[in-house]
């Protein structure tokens, strides 16, 4: 598993002093980010740690879904945070606005939004994701971001439901750039806590929802039009009887 010295044009270590990190790991390739953030945690050194792979060979989203991690066309990065995992289940949605905030930071002109509970889009296109896991006395979250494909660069299975920061704005987007937005937005999570997402954050979250007023189909709780984000967390959504029901695991997909 060797460790890239250079990254971005400069050497690794001086992104880590720039960024604030006592760890920070840059590979050629990994099986997964989160993987090796979670060892790091796990092994009990300093936090926040962070993990970049130019590629992944195993790279997941949500219930082990395969993400796909092409070899410098995006940012894969884990951050294992010194964080109160109570409250946990607002945790991605918290990451997910900061990965937003840093993509619109490097890409000026996009709108990101979120959809419930961990994916981000652009319009109707799926730009990035979120993965959050908790582990001993931390919690690991990581981000994959589709930052330079073009629509040849996906798979035949993501053509038409995927995009890229540069596919999206037309103009050429820095990797370096939107690692250091990022990383700026969840150090202020480490040592913190997790907690409810307070009335700013569900404002932006509101603005940012991509789900709500649609229909959608939910593996907890079945069909319904989904009516917004709790502050635990919770997408709630409006069952065929009108009786508002939260859901609060398992995957969701719009009608």
């Amino acid at each position: 598993m060797p460790l890239e010295e250079r990254w971005e044009g400069e050497p690794t270590s001086s992104w880590g002093r720039r960024w604030g990190v006592p760890v920070l790991e840059i590979h050629d390739e990994l099986g997964s980010t989160n993987d090796r953030a979670r060892a790091l945690a796990i092994a009990g050194g300093p936090l926040p740690a962070v993990v970049i792979a130019e590629s992944q060979s195993a790279g997941r989203g949500r219930d082990g879904a395969r993400w796909d991690s092409p070899r410098g066309m995006g940012l894969w990065i884990s951050v294992a945070i010194g964080i109160d995992a109570s409250g946990f289940e607002a945790l991605p949605l918290r990451v997910g606005l900061a990965a937003a905030r840093a993509c619109e930071e490097t890409s000026p002109g996009l709108q990101v939004g979120i959809k419930w509970p961990n994916d981000l889009f652009i319009g109707d296109r799926k730009v990035g994701g979120v993965l959050c896991e908790r582990v001993s006395g931390a919690v690991v979250a990581g981000v994959g971001l589709n930052v330079r494909q073009g629509p040849q660069d996906f798979p035949t299975a993501l053509a038409h439901t995927a995009t890229s920061l540069e596919a999206a704005s037309g103009e050429e987007a820095s990797r370096a750039g939107l690692a250091t937005a990022l990383v700026r937005r969840l150090r202020r999570l480490d040592r913190g806590s997790a907690g409810a997402l307070d009335p700013s954050l569900l404002a932006e979250l509101a603005a940012r929802d991509v789900l709500c007023g649609r229909s959608v189909w939910t593996r907890q709780a079945g069909m319904g039009m989904a009516r917004g984000i709790a502050a635990d967390g919770a997408l709630l959504l409006e069952d065929p009887r009108g009786a508002v029901v939260r859901v609060v695991a398992g995957s969701v997909r719009t009608l």
